[in-house]
């Protein structure tokens, strides 16, 4: 992934790995504990954009969004003391091929952690035939499927939208007289600094092994742990990069 010059990002929420792009549409609903309802997001969701475009979109038992035997929109969540999330994807007109390949993953690596169980995948433009494609081609785009979602959320609630509010700042954590505040913008620094470092993304790795050809690799807490078929052990204790791990093994048998 890293070689192919895509980043790598960890959430609290855990689950599967989702591959982002600009076609790539993300909601997140913020609720307090007993309010939190996967479900009913989805349902709205989905029901909203059958309604708006004429698509016919189902939600499974795992909280994901199909169009016919292909998925379009995953979904993780997480509850602490004092409220929940649950967040979603949706893809509009991802890259697919880029997405498939991204998610492919690795079969010379064995894990302990629960598997993903993988799905076909597509995007609200793939699915649309041709001659709907004509005539949506400028309606069904990111910006239009978030204008449309949100004011069919708040309409849900309000009878007028609340006023707008251009930058995050930190009177937007508090509680509102609606409790529904819209931001234009959010800074980079509202994001946690840990939340970059490698620690975070791979130090919470579950232990796995790694086979490079005769060798394998032993790598817990984002660290190389053990070694198997390489004598020179300088490897043991190294942050897990696999190029850098492979161009080692290259050196000694080439």
């Amino acid at each position: 992934v890293i070689s192919e010059g895509v980043d790598i990002a960890r959430r609290v929420s855990g689950g599967g790995t989702v591959y982002h792009d600009l076609g790539n549409v993300n909601f997140s609903f913020f609720t307090d504990k007993p309010s939190h309802c996967p479900s009913r997001n989805l349902t709205f969701l989905s029901q909203t954009l059958n309604d708006r475009y004429g698509l016919e979109i189902d939600l499974n038992e795992r909280h994901d969004l199909f169009i016919g035997q292909n998925k379009i929109s995953g979904s993780a969540s997480r509850i602490i003391r004092t409220g929940s999330f649950h967040h979603c994807t949706l893809l509009v007109n991802s890259d697919l091929t880029t997405l498939s390949g991204i998610l492919r993953g690795d079969t010379s690596i064995t894990s302990v952690a629960t598997a993903s169980l993988p799905s076909p995948t597509t995007s609200l433009h793939a699915v649309l035939s041709r001659d709907v494609m004509t005539r949506q081609r400028d309606v069904i785009t990111p910006s239009s499927i978030i204008d449309h979602v949100s004011e069919e959320f708040l309409g849900l609630y309000f009878d007028s939208f609340p006023a707008e509010v251009d930058t995050w700042d930190e009177e937007c954590s508090q509680d509102t007289e609606k409790n529904v505040i819209l931001v234009e913008d959010i800074p980079d620094n509202i994001s946690e600094p840990h939340h970059q470092s490698f620690d975070w993304i791979f130090g919470k790795t579950p232990k796995f092994t790694k086979q490079f050809g005769k060798v394998r690799l032993t790598v817990e807490k984002g660290l190389v742990d053990e070694i198997e078929g390489f004598d020179q052990h300088e490897i043991i204790g190294k942050r897990y990069d696999p190029d850098e791990i492979a161009k080692i093994l290259q050196k000694v048998n080439p």
